[in-house]
């Protein structure tokens, strides 16, 4: 199984991945940081679940 980059989220948002690790249980894989902008993000394989959490999260906003 080859991945690519579109088989992860990355969250930069730190509101946003304390919702989807604290509150949903939501494992990431790596938190690092990007070489071309220095910004700090958290890494998370995409699933259904993630999606679920991320539509839950927009819709709380509104």
């Amino acid at each position: 199984m080859v991945l690519r980059n579109g088989d992860f989220f990355f969250c930069y948002n730190k509101h946003l991945f304390t919702y989807l690790h604290d509150i949903k249980g939501i494992n990431y894989i790596t938190v690092a940081k990007n070489p071309t902008t220095n910004k700090i993000f958290s890494m998370f394989h995409k699933s259904e679940t993630l999606q679920n959490a991320l539509d839950e999260y927009k819709s709380n906003l509104s």
